[in-house]
């Protein structure tokens, strides 16, 4: 299920470790324009997706 949450709701989220917060975007992008505190880049959820927890909230920008 998608849902819009707002920004102040995912940083929140993310800080209080309720959260995954991920950047739709490739390291390079993600390193130089499109890095928000406490997110990490595609290419590092990908390689933690197996492992994560069916639980685990994801937020995508």
């Amino acid at each position: 299920m998608i849902t819009r949450i707002s920004a102040a709701d995912a940083k929140s989220k993310t800080d209080a470790g309720l959260s995954l917060l991920v950047c739709i975007y490739d390291d390079d992008k993600f390193n130089s324009q499109a890095h928000l505190e406490g997110a990490i880049p595609m290419s590092e959820f990908l390689k933690m997706k197996p492992d994560l927890s069916k639980e685990t909230q994801i937020i995508f920008y």
